[in-house]
């Protein structure tokens, strides 16, 4: 075994007996510090519901875990999904078979719209922008059979992509009893109209730039947009009132509506929206269905093996349940001591940022004190919410017995939700609910509720440890809550104030300079080389200057602890990043993930910083050297 220098590769130096040791489970796309705990959890959920679901007496009384448990019973119910086969679908892939026109489909749409997914025109409620106290209509995009817009821009890997595809489709079809014929053309057609369909989707690029996604339109403004489609009557019959604020999320598609949607591509568009409705329902059928099913994912993701049953179940049901049981895992499992411990240092950090941006050499006095003031505003939220949806009461599970199935009940909790999102119009959603569930080792910025949440998961090893030095913690949750902040001041969040409205509170000048040093970060990662692939700079651009702000603002608060140790600051932020993924995972990563893959988040980021040079000796001859001048100090 050779020993990597850490002067050339401080990542893969650090981590060198872990990446040789460590192997991704057949299971999952990736290992990493976090997957290992996340497994964990795994193991913990996968023991409750098996003796739940074995007892239900042992059931703690919530009403919520009742009904998940009831969920969980009908997908480890093999025998009896087996049984059932294609039947909950086909009445509705019948109903698909009996549209002969766009026009059924228009004059339908209160029905469709409760029953389809793949419709031509996506309709959902969403914030406004520049008006945080209300929600608003958008039209959005729909997704294309390949996973994004990349893909189809390499002919050998889209031609690649689509085979495995077609053969994974015609496998389903001719289950589900079409003939072999049959099959050919619906994919035949399908594949035509994406063909035409993919030009006009956001590229993964577009999409990270989310503010370019609000194009508030007024109802004139939107009945320009067809003269085949009244787009208008859709929206207003979607709400069941008449709409006023509609912001489209891809001006091109919806100016394309009248060519996309022509009634010569009806035919092509009938056998995808098919497809499409078909694929999304086969997670809730047999496992022999979502077996054939799973192909494609093998494929796209470099996946050995299909979840067991057991673990397919807890997942399934974390997809309907996971808020309310995050609730209860965080209220039992969730010790005070670290939600304490992670209070003092988010005040730590937030003080430090506010001494940073006092002492910034770049921005003028105006702008500085705005920034400040939207600092003083920031809204925190560590472990688990105050409460949860209301609409989650509702979710109730009709088992076998009561003529209930997996895609009957799934069916149901998607109009709950539908209908709960259309009640939003106009108003505000409560800021105490949370986006993510607390058993998610993650955590998130809302820009436009200028809030950031730290649920229960991310509370532990590898970014907390009660037992680890001050050192290591500010470089692990210290530089996450740091980064999160700094989303509040990326090229994304920096356009909103301290109330989340899209405002520009900077000056022109001051503005001009932070796009300058937004470049300069998108030069500092673009091209940086990985294993599967380059970085694309502009892609990842917010998430690096979280990374870079973020990182170089623990480093600062952890240098005034007494017990402050370069070395284990920068080593711990290796060991927290160190993963592997699976050839095609990384893959779809470089193509469409806004976080730079690991060792670029980890060797641009400590290289980024002065002291480490100092810390390990580095200099021009070493390749972790960044020359000085293309250092960027961004906050």
């Amino acid at each position: 075994m050779t020993k990597i220098n850490l002067k050339d590769d401080f990542f893969h130096a650090i981590n060198q007996e872990w990446f040789e040791k460590s192997k991704i489970p057949n299971d999952k796309t990736s290992i990493s510090p976090w997957v290992e705990n996340a497994i964990q959890i795994e193991k913990l959920i996968k023991k409750l519901f098996k003796k739940w679901s074995k007892n239900p007496n042992k059931i703690p009384n919530n009403p919520y875990l009742r009904q998940a448990v009831k969920f969980y019973n009908l997908v480890i119910n093999e025998e009896k999904r087996e049984e059932l086969g294609w039947s909950p679908i086909k009445a509705k892939l019948n109903e698909i078979e009996r549209i002969n026109s766009f026009d059924e489909i228009f004059n339908n749409w209160s029905k469709y719209n409760k029953m389809f997914t793949y419709l031509p025109l996506a309709i959902d409620v969403g914030e406004d922008f520049k008006n945080d106290s209300k929600n608003i209509a958008w039209i959005l995009e729909h997704s294309t059979i390949l996973e994004n817009k990349t893909i189809y821009e390499n002919k050998k890997e889209k031609e690649r992509h689509l085979r495995v595809w077609t053969r994974v489709v015609m496998k389903l079809l001719l289950n589900y009893g079409k003939s072999e014929e049959e099959a050919k053309t619906l994919i035949k057609k399908a594949i035509q109209f994406d063909n035409l369909y993919k030009d006009y989707v956001l590229s993964p690029e577009q999409l990270s730039n989310y503010v370019s996604l609000y194009n508030l339109k007024t109802r004139k403004e939107i009945r320009s947009f067809s003269k085949k489609i009244d787009i208008l009557k859709v929206i207003d019959e979607t709400f069941g009132k008449k709409i006023n604020k509609i912001s489209v999320q891809n001006l091109e598609h919806l100016s394309k509506i009248d060519e996309i949607f022509d009634n010569k591509n009806f035919e092509n568009y009938k056998a995808l929206f098919f497809i499409k409705n078909l694929l999304s329902n086969v997670g809730l059928l047999s496992e022999k269905i979502r077996k054939i099913a799973f192909e494609y994912t093998k494929f796209a993701y470099s996946i050995k093996k299909m979840k067991k049953l057991e673990d397919y179940a807890i997942s399934l049901t974390l997809k309907f349940f996971g808020m309310p049981f995050g609730l209860y895992y965080a209220k039992k499992y969730f010790g005070k001591k670290a939600k304490q411990d992670v209070e003092f240092m988010v005040e730590n950090i937030i003080k430090e940022y506010t001494e940073r941006l006092n002492n910034n050499n770049w921005l003028s006095q105006n702008t500085i004190n705005t920034a400040i003031k939207k600092l003083s505003k920031l809204k925190v939220m560590i472990g688990f919410p105050e409460r949860i949806e209301q609409f989650y009461k509702e979710f109730i599970v009709n088992d076998y017995s009561e003529n209930g199935n997996l895609v009957n009940n799934a069916e149901k909790f998607s109009l709950i939700l539908h209908k709960y999102k259309i009640s939003l119009y106009n108003k505000k959603e409560n800021d105490k609910y949370w986006k993510m569930s607390p058993i998610e080792i993650n955590a998130y910025y809302d820009p436009i509720k200028n809030l950031m949440v730290f649920p229960a998961g991310i509370l532990s090893k590898p970014f907390y440890d009660i037992k680890r030095s001050t050192s290591a913690n500010y470089s692990g949750i210290g530089a996450v809550i740091a980064h999160e902040i700094s989303h509040g001041f990326d090229n994304n969040g920096a356009n909103f104030d301290e109330n989340g409205n899209l405002n520009n509170w900077w000056t022109q000048e001051d503005y001009q300079q932070f796009q300058e040093k937004t470049n300069q970060v998108i030069k500092l990662y673009d091209g940086f080389e990985t294993e599967y692939g380059k970085v694309n700079g502009k892609l990842t651009v917010s998430e690096n200057i979280a990374d870079i702000g973020g990182f170089s603002c623990a480093l600062s608060a952890a240098q005034k602890e007494k017990d402050f140790d370069a070395k284990v600051f920068f080593e711990t932020w290796a060991e927290i990043w160190k993963s592997k993924y699976t050839e095609n995972a990384a893959k779809r990563r470089l193509e469409s993930d806004v976080h730079a893959p690991a060792k670029a988040r980890v060797n641009v980021v400590v290289a980024n910083e002065d002291l480490f040079y100092r810390t390990y000796n580095i200099n021009e001859q070493d390749k972790m050297f960044i020359p000085s001048q293309k250092r960027v100090k961004i906050w």
